[in-house]
């Protein structure tokens, strides 16, 4: 096999230092023993340059989520956000509400105010107004014994939502309502329509009410306190009997979020946040291999033996795409953070694990940014993927390709903060939110990465050669 011996280069030093590691030799010695690597490796880059996917996936959250902290209700960028409720009402109050001579009913939302109430909520969000229409199912169940009632509220929540997905009933009515939300809202108050409460209080005896509320045509997403957050504002349903004006209330055993798809185009890479959407892009292994055949002037990959490649070890690894903020659409018009997922072999299985964010440039996030966000400066989303492309290199012989797979997580306030963190304590002993703490609702289509090639760069401590 031929050797080539490397001399780290003073140009390629500078580049190193300036670009990735922001220190000086000291720094980087000081970083490569912090990752368990001996300080006098040599540390060279390879670029990939015109990596275009073999296959691009998306795969679409569409099961019920519980709302057992907080729920949604609406819709936005792309996907409508119903809100279904669960509860149990009592044979006494249905033969009050049956003889009343007429009678209402409204579910009162308390509003998540962690969302609504927090210090750095963008200026443009709220108020909220708007004539908000309810398409509102819902189902009864048969009569309950005694016993059968009182189960209910030990019902798993999993096992319920599991039920969800096959949700159907024939009772069904529309309302229309006008919404106002400042911040110094609390409450939702939505007016059932008259059908459901004609429906409920013809019924006598124990029973189980199921709720959904749908509110397709909505332009924002509204947050709410779930049943199971352990504050006195969970959802409440309220049913009035007008006969003698008394209120009663029926606190939710349970909420569930259940999410549906209203994108048009069925070949496009649109990626949701606020759900668990996710994208897996597949890389051939030839274009990577080559490139390291040819800077090393060894034969990649290196099939000898158990076929685990070691010799070289990927010190960073960063996969550039090519992004176009026009695609996409967001709520609070704040840049979102791209997490990236890869694949590694453990035990004779695969497992799926998020990347860490290992190492950055400062003075590029100074001027810049971070380069892993959509929604702000620059053409281009830069993902670490070190422990992928580690995994892979060494285990290439397998014949696989290079997997990985992006999500969304929070958006960002400070873009150009350096300290990688949701929020950090100030030099003035303040705290001091980089990330927004909650998710946005936005959408963003990767659909140029099939046809705009993108860039690998490869940092690696090579164990060969003379030191």
């Amino acid at each position: 096999m031929k050797k080539k011996t490397f001399i780290l280069f003073p140009l390629l030093a500078m580049f190193l230092s300036s670009c990735l590691f922001d220190s000086d030799d000291d720094g980087l010695s000081s970083w490569l023993s912090d990752q368990g690597m001996p300080s006098s490796y040599k540390v060279q880059m390879v670029e990939v340059d015109g990596l275009k996917p073999e296959s691009a996936k998306l795969y679409r959250d569409t099961l019920p989520h519980t709302a057992s902290s907080r729920g949604f209700l609406g819709a936005a960028s792309g996907l409508v956000h119903d809100a279904v409720f669960d509860f149990a009402i009592d044979s006494a109050f249905l033969a009050d509400m049956k003889e009343a001579d007429s009678a209402k009913a409204y579910l009162s939302l308390y509003l998540f105010d962690g969302f609504y109430k927090f210090k750095n909520l963008p200026s443009n969000v709220l108020p909220i107004e708007e004539d908000l229409k309810l398409n509102v199912s819902w189902i009864v169940s048969e009569k309950l014994n005694t016993a059968d009632y009182y189960a209910l509220e030990s019902v798993v929540d999993t096992v319920w939502m599991n039920e969800l997905k096959s949700w159907k009933t024939k009772k069904k009515a529309d309302t229309t309502l006008s919404v106002s939300i400042t911040k110094k809202d609390s409450l939702l108050i939505l007016d059932m329509p008259s059908a459901f409460v004609d429906d409920v209080r013809k019924n006598s005896g124990n029973r189980r009410l199921q709720l959904r509320i749908s509110a397709p045509e909505a332009s924002h997403v509204y947050r709410f306190y779930g049943p199971g957050s352990g504050l006195l504002v969970s959802p409440l349903l309220y049913m009035v009997e007008m006969k003698n004006n008394s209120y009663k209330g029926y606190r939710a055993n349970r909420a569930a979020t259940m999410t549906s798809n209203r994108e048009e185009c069925s070949d496009c890479l649109v990626l949701h946040s606020g759900v668990y959407d996710s994208l897996v892009v597949e890389f051939p292994s030839k274009p990577i291999m080559k490139a390291l055949s040819d800077f090393y002037g060894d034969k990649f990959p290196y099939e000898d033996g158990n076929g685990v490649d070691v010799r070289q070890a990927v010190i960073m690894a960063e996969l550039t795409f090519y992004r176009d903020d026009s695609m996409g659409e967001n709520e609070l018009g704040l840049p979102v953070r791209v997490v990236s997922v890869t694949y590694a072999d453990s035990a004779d299985k695969v497992v799926r694990s998020t990347e860490s964010y290992i190492k950055f440039n400062d003075s590029l996030v100074v001027k810049k940014g971070h380069q892993n966000l959509v929604f702000h400066e620059g053409d281009s989303l830069s993902l670490q993927v070190t422990a992928g492309v580690r995994d892979f290199i060494n285990r290439a012989s397998d014949g696989r390709s290079f997997k990985m797979s992006m999500m969304f997580d929070l958006p960002i306030l400070l873009e150009n903060e350096t300290t990688y963190a949701n929020r950090y304590i100030n030099s003035k002993g303040d705290t001091t939110y980089v990330a927004f703490p909650y998710s946005d609702f936005s959408r963003y289509d990767f659909s140029s990465i099939k046809d705009k090639p993108a860039r690998l760069k490869l940092w690696l401590a090579s164990k060969r050669g003379e030191e």
